[in-house]
C-alpha cells in the first residue's frame, strides 16, 4: 500500500513538475475561456455553463492523452520502468498509482476553469447544481480517457504512438456511434447509441445525474485499469502466456458490456435532478405586496404528485414556502383530492369558499330557480299553443300564412315535448359529486339565458306577426291569440335580462375550474381565484428528463392573481388590427399574438380582439382598458386598402378619445415616392415623429469575406429612468425592421455603431460603402402622456410582439427551453400595467428568469474579462510552472 502511495506522488509530482503538464493545463483553461467568452459571457445571456462543458468533452478526448502518454512509455524510453518492475510493489498497484496520479492532474485541469464559474456569478446567479454535474461528468469522462491512455501506454515505447492511438480510438468511439445507428437496422440502434460518450456526458452537462452514465464511465476506467495491470504483469512475467491476456481482456470486455446493459435497465436506474440548487427569493415588488397584508390570505395548492413532475412540484413548493415567509398574515396548505385522507381539509375548503360568495351564491340560485321555472311554464305555454296553431290552419288562411302556422305547431310540439333536454342539462350544471364539487352556475345560467332568451325573441315576433293584416278568417282569432304569446315574450325577457345581470360570476367560474382537480387557490377574506395546474405543474414528460426551472414562472403567475384578488377591477387588453383572420388563435407562420395572449391571461388580463374592418368595438367591463395596434403585416402596392383605411380611422378615434392606447408601427415605401405615410401622419396627434421611411440595418461579419444585413436588433439595455425602462432592463428583445422615433420619453434605443446605419433602402439593400454609420443612439420605444393625462407608447417595429418573435425559444437539452428573447414579453406586460395606470405592478418581471441571465455586463467590462480569462490565467499557470522549475534545478 505505502508503495503504491509512493508510486502515486512521484508520478503526480511528475506531471507538474515536466512540461507537458503545466502546458495542458494552460492550453485547456484558455480553449475553455474562448468557448466561455464566445457562447456564454454575453450582456443577456443565459448564465449557463453547458457550451463550456460541451466543448471541453471534446477538448478532453484530445488533451487526456498527452498526459497518460509518457507515465509508461516515457519511463521504458529513460530505463526506469525495469526498476519499478523488479520493485516488490505489484502490477496492480503500478496500473492503480499511475491511474489515479493522472486522474487527479486531470482534477486540477479541470479547476483551472473555476474562474470561469467565478466571473459568471458576478454577473448572474448560476445553477451550481448543474456546473457541479457538468464537472462531475467531465471528471468521469476524462478518467475513462485516461485509464484507456494507460493501457496504451503499457503496450507501446512511443509516445507518439500511445496519444495518437488512445486519441483515435475515443474519437472513432465518440463519432462511430453516431455513424453506424444509420447503417444499421433500427431495432440494434440503442444497443449501439448506448456506448456514446457524448450522449453520456450531455445528460451531466445539463445538470442529470444519471446512473447508468455513472457505471458506463466507472466500469470502463475499472476495466481499463484491469487491463492495463494485466499488460504490466506480462510485461513483468514473460512466462505469462498472451492467451491467459487475451481470455481476460475479452471477459473484462464482457463484463463491461453486460454491467451496462444491465445499468439501463429502468428497475436498476436512477436520476438526479441537480438543477434548481439556488435557494429562491422572491422579487421585492412581491415582497413588498405581502408585507402589506392586514388581513389573513391563503394559497391551497390542490395537487395529485403522481400526475406532476416531482422536480417542477419541488421548485412551486419552495416559492410557496417563500410567500409564506415572508408575511405572517399569508398561510399555504397543500390538499391531494385523490388521497381519502385528505377529503376532510377539501370540504372545509369548499365550505370556506361558499362562505365567501355566499351572497353571489344564493342570488344566482334564486334567479337560475326561477329561470327554470320560466322555462317550465314555456314547455306548459308551447304544449298548448302547438295544438291551437295547428288547429287554426284548417281555416280559410292563405298558403303563407299556413305554412307559418305548420312551422310555429312543429316547432312549440318539439318545445314541449324536448325541452327537458334543456333542463337536464342545466341540472347538470347545478349538480354536485366528487368530479364537480361545487355547482357550475355560470354554465346553467348561460343555459338559461340563452334558451329563455332565444324564446323570447321567438315568440315575441310571432306575437308581432298575428297582429299584423292576418287574412280576414284568422284575423280576430288570431288577434284574441297575440297577447297570449306577448305575456309570455315578456316573462321570458325579464328572466333572460335576470339572468344576464348576474355578471361575471367568480363562484361559478372557481367550480368550473375546481373540475381540472389540480392547481392553487388563492383565496383573500372577499375573494378567490384558481390558477390551473398546467401553469404550475407542467406534466411529466419522461422519467428520464430534468426539468425546466419554473420558480420564477411560478412567481409571476402567483402573484398577478394575487394583485388581480386585491384590485376590485380586472384590467382589458384589447388588439386592434385590421388581418382577414383571427391573431389570438396560433398560426403555423407564428403570425399571431396566441404566445402573448397567454401570458396576459396568465398575468390576470382580459384579452379582446377587434378588427374595425369586419365589427364594430366590442363592449367593455368597467375597469382599465389598454388598445394594442397591429400595424399590417403586408401591403399590396402603395395604396392603403379600405381594411387598412378603417383600421386608421378607428385608431384615430381612440385617440380622440383619449384612449390608453400602443401604437405600433411598420416601415413604408411611401415617403421614397413623395407620399405621406398615414401611419406617421397621426402619430403626430401624440407629438411623435416617426421616420418610417428608413429603417436600422447592421452588417454582420458571418465568414471570411462574407458579410450579412441583419434587418433586426437585438435590446439588452434600455434608455432613461421610466418605470417600464427599468423594468426590462438586461432583459432581452428582439425588434424586426426598427424605425426611429422622436417625441416622448425613450424607453428602448439602439447604440452608436460602425456597423448600423439608417437605410431607405431596407428591403433590398445588400451592402454597406458608403452608408453613414450612427453616430447617436435611435430611439425605437417611446411613451408619451397626451391631452395631459391620456398615456400612450409608440414602438418602431411592427412585428416583435407576434409569436414567432417574441416566444421563439432556445433549447437547452433534454427538452429544457427557455425563452430566446424574454424582453419582448416583458416588455409587453408591463407596457400594459403602465397604460392601465397600474404602475405598481410594474416590477422587474421574471419571465426571463426562466434561466438566470447574465446582468449589467458592459462592454468593457467584457473585453477585461476576456483578456484576463483567455490569456491571463493560462499564462499564469505557465508563469507559476516556470517559476517553480526554475527554483528547482536552483536548488
Amino acid at each position: 500500500m505505502k508503495s503504491g502511495f509512493a508510486l502515486f506522488r512521484r508520478d503526480l509530482r511528475l506531471l507538474f513538475c515536466v512540461a507537458t503538464g503545466p502546458i495542458v493545463a494552460a492550453l485547456f483553461s484558455c480553449l475553455c475561456a474562448v468557448a466561455f467568452v464566445s457562447g456564454v459571457f454575453d450582456q443577456g445571456g443565459i448564465a449557463t455553463m453547458r457550451p463550456v462543458f460541451d466543448f471541453s468533452a471534446w477538448l478532453l478526448i484530445l488533451l487526456c492523452p498527452a498526459i497518460t502518454m509518457r507515465l509508461i512509455a516515457e519511463e521504458r524510453r529513460v530505463g526506469t520502468w525495469d526498476l519499478l518492475l523488479a520493485s516488490p510493489i505489484s502490477s496492480f498497484q503500478i496500473a492503480k498509482g499511475k491511474f489515479v496520479a493522472a486522474w487527479c492532474f486531470l482534477l486540477f485541469v479541470l479547476l483551472t476553469t473555476t474562474p470561469l464559474v467565478i466571473v459568471l456569478e458576478l454577473y448572474a446567479q448560476p445553477d451550481y447544481g448543474a456546473i457541479l454535474s457538468g464537472y462531475l461528468g467531465l471528471l468521469l469522462l476524462g478518467g475513462a480517457v485516461v485509464a484507456t491512455g494507460i493501457v496504451i501506454s503499457a503496450l507501446t515505447t512511443s509516445q507518439t504512438v500511445a496519444y495518437l492511438v488512445t486519441t483515435f480510438f475515443w474519437l472513432t468511439l465518440s463519432l462511430g456511434t453516431k455513424v453506424i445507428p444509420t447503417l444499421i437496422p433500427s431495432r440494434f440502434a440503442d444497443i449501439v447509441f448506448a456506448f456514446d460518450p457524448d450522449l453520456r456526458t450531455s445528460a451531466f452537462s445539463i445538470g442529470l445525474l444519471d446512473s447508468s452514465g455513472v457505471v458506463y464511465f466507472l466500469s470502463i476506467i475499472i476495466v481499463m485499469t484491469l487491463l492495463a495491470s494485466f499488460t504490466v504483469d506480462r510485461t513483468r512475467r514473460s512466462s505469462l502466456q498472451l492467451t491467459k491476456v487475451i481470455v481476460c481482456g475479452v471477459s473484462l470486455i464482457a463484463s463491461l458490456v453486460a454491467i451496462n446493459e444491465l445499468a439501463l435497465q429502468e428497475q436498476f436506474r436512477t436520476r438526479i435532478d441537480a438543477t434548481g440548487s439556488r435557494r429562491y427569493t422572491l422579487s421585492d415588488q412581491t415582497t413588498t405586496f405581502l408585507s402589506a397584508l392586514n388581513e389573513p390570505w391563503r394559497i391551497v395548492v390542490l395537487m395529485d404528485e403522481t400526475l406532476s413532475g416531482r422536480s417542477a412540484t419541488k421548485q412551486v413548493d419552495e416559492v410557496l414556502r417563500r410567500y409564506e415567509d415572508a408575511s405572517e398574515m399569508m398561510s399555504v396548505t397543500r390538499i391531494d383530492p385523490a388521497n381519502p385522507s385528505s377529503m376532510d381539509a377539501y370540504e372545509v375548503l369548499l365550505q370556506d369558499l361558499m362562505t365567501i360568495y355566499s351572497d353571489e351564491l344564493q342570488g344566482a340560485e334564486e334567479t337560475i330557480d326561477n329561470g327554470i321555472k320560466i322555462f317550465q311554464e314555456l314547455m306548459t305555454f308551447a304544449s298548448s299553443e302547438s295544438a291551437w296553431s295547428e288547429l287554426v290552419s284548417q281555416l280559410a288562411v292563405t298558403p303563407k300564412e299556413f305554412e307559418t302556422l305548420q312551422t310555429l305547431t312543429t316547432s312549440l310540439a318539439m318545445l314541449g315535448r324536448d325541452g327537458t333536454l334543456i333542463l337536464d342539462e342545466v341540472d347538470k350544471a347545478m349538480y354536485v359529486d366528487v368530479s364537480k364539487p361545487l355547482p357550475r352556475l355560470a354554465v346553467a345560467r348561460d343555459i338559461l339565458a340563452a334558451a329563455n332568451g332565444r324564446w323570447s325573441r321567438e315568440l315575441s315576433e310571432v306575437a308581432w306577426w298575428l297582429g299584423e293584416n292576418r287574412s280576414a278568417e284568422f284575423a280576430l282569432v288570431a288577434s284574441e291569440e297575440a297577447p297570449a304569446f306577448e305575456t309570455m315574450a315578456t316573462k321570458l325577457a325579464e328572466s333572460d335580462d335576470a339572468l344576464r345581470r348576474l355578471g361575471r360570476l367568480e363562484f361559478g367560474e372557481l367550480a368550473m375550474q375546481l373540475t381540472e382537480g389540480q392547481g392553487a387557490i388563492l383565496m383573500s377574506p372577499t375573494r378567490a381565484m384558481m390558477i390551473s395546474a398546467s401553469l404550475l405543474f407542467p406534466a411529466r414528460r419522461s422519467t428520464s428528463g430534468i426539468s425546466q426551472d419554473q420558480r420564477f414562472r411560478g412567481e409571476q403567475i402567483i402573484s398577478s392573481a394575487l394583485r388581480s384578488l386585491d384590485s376590485p377591477v380586472i384590467p382589458q387588453v384589447v388588439f386592434v388590427h385590421a388581418e382577414e383572420e383571427s391573431l389570438v388563435t396560433k398560426h403555423k407562420d407564428g403570425v399571431d399574438i396566441s404566445a402573448v395572449r397567454g401570458l396576459l391571461e396568465s398575468s390576470r388580463f382580459r384579452v379582446l380582439e377587434w378588427i374595425p374592418a369586419d365589427n364594430a368595438r366590442p363592449s367593455l367591463e368597467d375597469g382599465p382598458v389598454v388598445y394594442v395596434v397591429i400595424p399590417p403585416s403586408s401591403r399590396a402596392g402603395l395604396e392603403i386598402s379600405q381594411r387598412e383605411q378603417t383600421l386608421l380611422d378607428a385608431v384615430s378615434g381612440l385617440l380622440a378619445g383619449n384612449e390608453s392606447i400602443m401604437v405600433n408601427v411598420q416601415p413604408s415605401l411611401l415617403p421614397r415616392y413623395g407620399q405621406v405615410d398615414p401611419w406617421a401622419k397621426l402619430l403626430m396627434q401624440l407629438g411623435v415623429k416617426a421616420n418610417t421611411s428608413k429603417v436600422v440595418l447592421q452588417q454582420v461579419a458571418t465568414g471570411p469575406q462574407q458579410l450579412y444585413i441583419q434587418r433586426a436588433q437585438l435590446i439588452d439595455h434600455t434608455v432613461g429612468d421610466h418605470v417600464i425602462a427599468r423594468a426590462v432592463d438586461s432583459r432581452r428583445m428582439y425588434m424586426p425592421l426598427p424605425l426611429e422615433l422622436d417625441g416622448g420619453e425613450s424607453l428602448l434605443a439602439i447604440m452608436p455603431d460602425e456597423d448600423r446605419w439608417l437605410d431607405e433602402n431596407w428591403a433590398a439593400e445588400t451592402d454597406a460603402t458608403g452608408k453613414a454609420r450612427l453616430q447617436s443612439e435611435v430611439s425605437i420605444a417611446n411613451a408619451v402622456v397626451y391631452n395631459d393625462e391620456a398615456r400612450a407608447i409608440v414602438v418602431g417595429s411592427g412585428g416583435w410582439l407576434l409569436s414567432w418573435a417574441s416566444d421563439r425559444a432556445s433549447q437547452l437539452g433534454d427538452g429544457q427551453v427557455t425563452m430566446a428573447n424574454p424582453g419582448n414579453s416583458e416588455f409587453l406586460l408591463s407596457s400594459v400595467e403602465w397604460l392601465a395606470g397600474l404602475d405598481d405592478w410594474i416590477a422587474a418581471s421574471p419571465i426571463g428568469k426562466q434561466s438566470s441571465r447574465i446582468e449589467g455586463l458592459s462592454h468593457t467590462a467584457y473585453v477585461v474579462w476576456m483578456v484576463v480569462l483567455v490569456l491571463g490565467i493560462p499564462a499564469l499557470i505557465l508563469t507559476i510552472s516556470g517559476v517553480a522549475s526554475i527554483k528547482r534545478k536552483a536548488a
